[in-house]
């Protein structure tokens, strides 16, 4: 209807139509799609690629979208001085995330160690941060762009790249199942979990930084998140009493 509306004003401004009559027409309710919840099956292929690929750097990633449910952009952009880390303990604070806004959270243990981790790496390791760079992830051309006074953090395209690069490890029956998960999913997902375990909109608003221009709780962000998918109420419907 869209695309019929379009074409109506074109004719219109050509001088074809006088009037638009698509513009009466009322416009049936779309409903609002759940974003991705990764099935079990997914979780444990993408799991086990990052076990495989023996990388702190792709592991310390990982984490962070799938175990903190940060967006790609504040992965590229974490910076090593606004990391709290402990044996016991983590937490991250977030800068220049969507909106402008700025978060403290905590971190899973899974997170957490797999940061520490690769934090740990030795200076000459190939997957090391450049140690004069004040980002968590560093470019490969991090001096060179250094010298042009540019940032030297790992860009989300650099990070979407390497995770094309580790889904394309999955055999050939296991591709199929993993080849459309974006990075972003494993946000939508981290948010799932979270419903599933009992977590409230609020508090998971709170996490993943959906906040309103004064600071509140963005609930509506959120639900969209937490939709129930296809699958959940196909199987929900097998419990339904008679």
């Amino acid at each position: 209807m869209t695309a019929i509306s379009r074409f109506c004003k074109w004719a219109i401004d050509a001088g074809q139509l006088t009037r638009n009559p698509a513009h009466a027409i009322e416009r049936p309710t779309v409903p609002t799609l759940s974003p991705t919840e990764l099935s079990a099956e997914q979780r444990t292929i993408l799991k086990t690629l990052v076990e495989r690929a023996d990388s702190r750097r792709h592991a310390a990633i990982f984490a962070l979208g799938y175990w903190a449910g940060l967006r790609i952009s504040e992965v590229a952009t974490l910076r090593i001085d606004h990391c709290v880390l402990s044996q016991r303990a983590g937490a991250i604070t977030i800068v220049g995330a969507k909106g402008g806004k700025i978060r403290t959270i905590d971190l899973h243990n899974e997170a957490r160690k797999a940061l520490i981790a690769y934090l740990a790496l030795d200076a000459s390791a190939t997957e090391a941060r450049e140690p004069d760079s004040p980002f968590v992830f560093t470019s490969q051309r991090a001096a060179a762009l250094r010298r042009r006074d540019q940032p030297d953090n790992l860009s989300p395209r650099g990070i979407e790249h390497r995770w094309q690069q580790l889904k394309a490890q999955a055999s050939h029956a296991f591709w199929p199942r993993i080849q459309d998960v974006t990075f972003h999913d494993l946000r939508h997902d981290f948010a799932h979990r979270a419903r599933s375990a009992g977590w409230t909109l609020e508090a998971i608003a709170v996490y993943l930084g959906h906040q309103t221009k004064d600071g509140a709780p963005a609930i509506a962000t959120t639900a969209r998140y937490t939709l129930p998918t296809c699958t959940q109420i196909r199987e929900q419907l097998k419990t339904l009493p008679g």
